[in-house]
């Protein structure tokens, strides 16, 4: 059970992470100074580079506090009807490494394919 809830997590952040870059991406292009497409080719590379780059900084780092979902729910509290993708204590987790790697290459196969 464990396996299928984590995936959802992984694949929901994967896409949250993705949309923010591909967001900035997007409005950075529209208000650059060069033709939409090819700014936009570049800077999703760009930040799909970066997000390569922070899923490299490893376990422990100030990216994987800022991404444990324990803390925000803390400082912000819970948001209703998400109880179910909180995880427990005793279950294992995916690294957001993972999340910042999987992200990257969507963003950076964006990029490639715009």
């Amino acid at each position: 059970m464990w396996l299928a809830r984590e995936l959802v997590r992984l694949v929901l952040r994967i896409v949250l992470a993705a949309a923010v870059a591909l967001g900035a991406a997007g409005f950075l292009a529209a208000v650059g100074v060069g033709g939409f497409v090819p700014t936009a080719r570049i800077l999703c590379i760009v930040f799909g580079c970066m997000l390569l780059a922070m899923a490299g900084v490893g376990r422990g780092s100030n990216v994987e506090r800022f991404m444990d979902q324990g803390v925000l729910q803390a400082a912000w509290g819970t948001i209703p009807g998400f109880d179910a993708m909180r995880s427990r204590p005793e279950d294992p987790t995916l690294a957001p490494g993972a999340i910042f790697f999987c992200a990257g290459l969507v963003v950076i196969a964006v990029g490639v394919l715009i």
